[in-house]
């Protein structure tokens, strides 16, 4: 698939460039894309930001010049852009758990983080259900905190934020200033990506009035054009979300002709009316048609 080349192309221009300056917008172009919707997609396939890949690569080359050279460290860590052999021992033992004197005294054992290459695969098991909704400017309203630089904030820090709310009454009063019922389900707003990997987070609804109490976060989400995918359950549980979002990440966008732009993405959950045990889920992506040459 398309996508999959200009990603691995991506790729072969890091290589290309590890012991050179690297910037992201660079990057992106080699794979024919926008920088927030490379960045998104890498980090979604990989589970690293582009940032962390770039350092990792470089720092396994790195050792591996350390290990089968005379270079001197002071040498080794300028060619791969660390402007102090103390920021280069810093981050070397971080990742191989020895400096990089001690690795040159004693033939020590170092991590390899191999290059990444993307491969498609085509599994074909069940269809992929969205839809393109244009939707005009909104505002939402709930209960938000920011993540940190973990590997698994869907498995592990949004779900422990929800049980917090829930267990301390946030959630309730959330539903009472929208007049729902108790224990209401309500929507996951995800925004202000970094390149670190963090995100901010809400947990709330979409308003249409302005007296909102002033503990609760405002969010202004702009006029997107949104792909909107959806996924079903027995219980609302928390893989089935996630499943969502992995099946976008690793077979809608590569196939599709779209990318993701810069906004929010949220998290719907619902009840069927008519049978209360039967979950469903949308994850709503702002994106755009691709350019083309």
């Amino acid at each position: 698939m398309e996508t999959i080349i200009l990603l691995n192309n991506a790729i072969e221009y890091i290589e290309k460039n590890l012991d050179s300056a690297l910037s992201i917008d660079d990057i992106s172009k080699a794979a024919c894309s926008s920088r927030y919707h490379f960045q998104r997609i890498f980090h979604a396939l990989t589970g690293l930001t582009v940032t962390q890949y770039i350092k990792n690569r470089r720092l396994t080359l790195a050792a591996e010049e350390l290990a089968a050279t005379d270079q001197r460290v002071i040498d080794i860590a300028l060619k791969y852009g660390y402007e102090s052999p103390e920021a280069f021992t810093k981050a070397f033992k971080r990742l191989h758990g020895i400096s990089p004197s001690a690795l040159k005294k004693v033939n020590g054992k170092i991590k390899a983080f191999p290059k990444i290459s993307f491969q498609v695969s085509i599994k074909g098991e069940f269809e992929i259900t969205y839809r393109i909704v244009e939707k005009e400017s909104f505002k939402a309203f709930g209960a938000g905190f920011i993540t940190t630089k973990v590997d698994d904030i869907a498995y592990r820090e949004i779900p422990q934020f929800i049980n917090k709310i829930f267990q301390d009454g946030t959630h309730d009063k959330i539903n009472q200033v929208l007049g729902k019922p108790e224990g209401s389900l309500l929507d996951g707003f995800h925004y202000d990506f970094k390149e670190d990997g963090t995100r901010k987070y809400i947990m709330g609804y979409e308003i249409t009035e302005e007296e909102i109490p002033d503990e609760f976060t405002m969010l202004e989400v702009p006029k997107f054009t949104w792909a909107v995918f959806e996924g079903y359950g027995n219980v609302p549980d928390n893989l089935i979300i996630q499943g969502v979002w992995r099946r976008i990440y690793f077979e809608w966008f590569p196939s599709s002709g779209f990318e993701q732009v810069e906004g929010p993405c949220i998290e719907k959950n619902f009840w069927n009316d008519e049978k209360h045990d039967e979950y469903k889920c949308e994850v709503w992506i702002p994106v755009k048609r691709k350019t083309t040459n």
